[in-house]
């Protein structure tokens, strides 16, 4: 796993874990923000289950990693469609029983080999799987709270204020986003194809749904939490900038430095990134607060504009 990837798992961990804790804290007896804690949280296992299991090479250990995996996208589907339900404001009958039966099926997929039937780790570095006869069933629990949550974000009651048809239109986007990315990565390619090279791209694309989520909190407010998005936003983005420039920068200076020993180019190359990154980090920084800030007095103006038509 390249040092870009890695950086981008940690990031999106720690967004998943500190957003689900904090919006939570915010309103615990608030429906929405409860349910975004609980999708944050089952995301968390998703991609941090993903993140180890890329490091396992012992069998059992991989095959833990693997079912726990796929026992934390059992979770993840329903889920969704419960936050989406609580942003259309929409009653869900049965939630006793869509909790039951996806508990049902995450254990299954945790403890036996019904889903995940074994885990292979070749001399490359790729991983195998090996699906059991469920996965079919399997897949059909996550497509069905899949589809059912996009239908009610892309159709949302009348009644509803626009702010809120907003909301769950941009929901919508980065739910189906990061679904076919999901699914094309980690179930087309693998399942259909036997390709598994690809499925850190399709966890990875939670970082897309989790940019619609703080776009949509910091423009359209939701869960009322644009103030710190504010400091997040910045401070991810450079972060995420400053990782890709570090690794970049350190690549292209240890081809063209005319240092004859490894060591010592690689050692002149981390030396001149870090005293580039020293001085364009505050510039960036900078921007980045002068954009967000834009982004925000555009908002407050495009809203003005429109009270004082109505």
């Amino acid at each position: 796993m390249s040092l870009i990837v890695a950086s981008l798992y940690l990031l999106c961990l720690a967004f998943l874990f500190g957003s689900a804790l904090y919006v939570f804290s915010k309103d615990p007896f608030s429906r929405l923000n409860a349910t975004y804690a609980l999708l944050a949280l089952s995301l968390f296992g998703w991609v941090g289950s993903l993140f180890v299991y890329n490091a396992q090479t012992e069998r059992q250990a991989l095959l833990y990693w693997g079912r726990l995996n796929f026992a934390s996208v059992a979770l993840i589907a329903p889920v969704v469609y419960l936050f989406v339900c609580a942003l259309a404001k929409q009653d869900v009958r049965g939630r006793l029983w869509i909790g039951v039966g996806s508990g049902i099926i995450s254990l299954l997929s945790l403890f036996t080999g019904l889903v995940d039937k074994s885990e292979t780790a070749l001399a490359t570095g790729e991983h195998i799987t090996t699906y059991g006869w469920f996965f079919p069933l399997y897949l059909v629990h996550i497509l069905g709270f899949v589809g059912a949550a996009l239908w009610v974000a892309f159709r949302p009651p009348a009644k509803l204020p626009r702010e809120n048809h907003i909301q769950l239109r941009l929901v919508g986007i980065g739910v189906l986003v990061t679904a076919f990315v999901g699914m094309m990565a980690n179930v087309v390619l693998p399942y259909f194809y036997h390709d598994f090279r690809f499925i850190n791209v399709g966890t990875l694309s939670t970082i897309f749904f989790l940019a619609v989520l703080a776009y949509t909190s910091v423009v359209h407010h939701l869960f009322n939490i644009r103030v710190i998005l504010k400091t997040t936003l910045v401070f991810t983005v450079l972060i995420a900038l400053t990782l890709e420039f570090y690794q970049v920068a350190i690549e292209f200076l240890t081809r063209l430095l005319p240092v004859g020993d490894p060591t010592q180019r690689q050692v002149a190359a981390t030396t001149i990134a870090l005293i580039i990154n020293a001085f364009t980090h505050e510039p960036v920084r900078l921007w980045l607060e002068q954009l967000v800030e834009l982004l925000f007095t555009g908002n407050k103006k495009c809203h003005t504009v429109t009270k004082s038509r109505r």
